[in-house]
């Protein structure tokens, strides 16, 4: 017998069935994750539910601040997911992780507006030799490629702990000179009209977009995840 559970966070309300019950952490960010009703879709989050559900694994979505995922994840004291985490090398060595639920589109960068002469058909090895301030999140992976091309070029990076709609604003005030983002969030934030000053710029040489997963505790068995496997299309 299927038991439900509703549970209040942050206002939200939140649908769990009880067995073995998997917690599966979310932070919302359109288009990826967004909170509607009993539970979240978007980008990441809909062929994440999906395959929950269509696999029969009992779970619990708990809305916690990204930053705390893997905080909780690398402590392995529970069952516990999070969603639409990039794989790298360093957490392979303390994760588990699902199939790609999603693949982006390749990154470009936001910048102000008044600058576009100078962010037009620039290459991405054009784009970090030259003296520019880069924002970025604080402790955040923007995939292997990147990653490594930050530590070619010794990109000192202005991180904050702060979500994407904060960070385009500190682009419009001056306080940074661009920042890395992903077509899809980019369109989303730039549609509401809201920023003025800013605008996105493809870069050229880019790879393919980074592929977002569920990444789990090693507590996660694995037969677990190859049954979510099975149903993430």
């Amino acid at each position: 017998m299927k038991i439900l559970v509703i549970l209040l966070s942050s206002s939200f309300i939140i649908q769990t069935l009880l067995a073995q019950n998997i917690e599966i952490l979310f932070e919302e960010r359109k288009p990826y994750v967004k909170k509607e009703k009993l539970s979240i879709n978007g980008l990441v989050a809909t062929p994440a539910i999906k395959a929950l559900k269509e696999s029969r694994i009992s779970y619990l979505l708990k809305e916690k601040p990204s930053k705390r995922h893997l905080y909780e994840i690398k402590a392995n004291q529970k069952q516990i997911c999070a969603l639409g985490w990039f794989k790298t090398k360093e957490r392979e060595k303390f994760a588990k992780f699902s199939d790609a639920l999603y693949q982006d589109s390749s990154l470009g960068i936001i910048a102000r507006s008044n600058n576009k002469d100078d962010f037009l058909n620039i290459s991405l090895d054009e784009l970090l030799k030259k003296d520019y301030k880069m924002l970025a999140k604080a402790s955040y992976s923007y995939g292997k490629f990147l990653d490594n091309k930050f530590k070619e070029y010794d990109i000192i990076k202005s991180e904050v702990y702060v979500n994407n709609e904060k960070m385009l604003l500190l682009i419009e005030k001056n306080r940074a000179d661009f920042m890395f983002i992903s077509k899809e969030e980019a369109d989303l934030l730039l549609n509401t009209k809201k920023y003025k000053k800013i605008s996105f710029f493809k870069i050229k040489n880019m790879p393919e977009g980074n592929r977002r997963y569920l990444i789990c505790s090693k507590k996660v068995d694995d037969s677990l995840i190859e049954q979510i496997n099975q149903y993430i299309k």
